[in-house]
């Protein structure tokens, strides 16, 4: 059984967590760790019904999940769970290259103290996620930290399709053994780029996020050993 709601929802910040939110959760957890497969089928009754609740909150979660590219509508009240590629993780660089580039480029002269402190704070968080082996918490804190540059920007729907398209890298199921050099590289490149938010270089932060950071071919060798070249076979996290 991969379904399984607490008794107790579970607090995010100082908030409880709504059905959906919980269905959400249980739906992304299962698809990370590989217990739902790509091209696996999620029916919304038949889920609704092992859940003993309403199709409402199920219906949510499931279009929150297929807005973030999780899944994908196959009919009415059918949902597919989607295999990501090499290729699809070469768009997403691509797509953040240009878009996160621009963004911190907006807003590098005016990153303050507080922001340094916070961007310091979540690369030690994702440091220790490393040697842990936790990719979703890394993917967590890691958010956190791109989100403090996409914060100043007073353009909402710039910082959700980054949120959504960085969150897709990090939602399913990689194969572990090639994670850690991974990540690692990631955190000593998040180092940089609080070393140029400090001198509010914001030329600096530009071209390193594109021709760094979301760099796809200086990523290639991390990125072919973690995903699957086509999306569609078993990949074990």
């Amino acid at each position: 059984m991969i379904y399984q709601i607490p008794r107790k929802a579970r607090r995010l910040g100082d908030r409880t967590d709504s059905l959906s939110d919980q269905v959400y959760m249980l739906l992304h957890d299962a698809i990370v760790s590989g217990r739902l497969r790509p091209g696996e089928r999620i029916l919304e009754k038949k889920l609704a019904h092992d859940l003993k609740m309403s199709r409402t909150p199920v219906r949510e979660a499931l279009l929150r999940l297929q807005a973030e590219g999780t899944v994908i509508c196959k009919s009415r009240s059918s949902y597919k769970v989607r295999a990501i590629s090499v290729g699809d993780v070469r768009e997403i660089y691509e797509t953040l290259g240009i878009l996160e580039s621009a963004a911190v480029g907006q807003v590098g002269s005016r990153i303050t103290s507080a922001d340094i402190a916070l961007l310091k704070r979540y690369n030690r968080k994702m440091a220790a996620a490393v040697v842990r082996g936790d990719f979703q918490r890394f993917g967590f804190w890691n958010r956190n930290f791109h989100d403090v540059f996409l914060f100043k920007l007073a353009n909402h729907t710039l910082r959700e399709v980054c949120d959504a398209m960085r969150a897709r890298l990090f939602t399913f199921p990689v194969r572990h053994h090639a994670l850690r050099g991974y990540l690692q590289k990631s955190v000593r490149e998040h180092r940089e780029i609080i070393r140029l938010a400090r001198g509010k270089d914001s030329r600096g932060l530009r071209q390193y996020f594109q021709r760094i950071h979301w760099s796809y071919e200086k990523d290639r060798p991390y990125i072919e050993a973690a995903f699957d070249q086509k999306g569609q076979a078993a990949i074990i996290f």
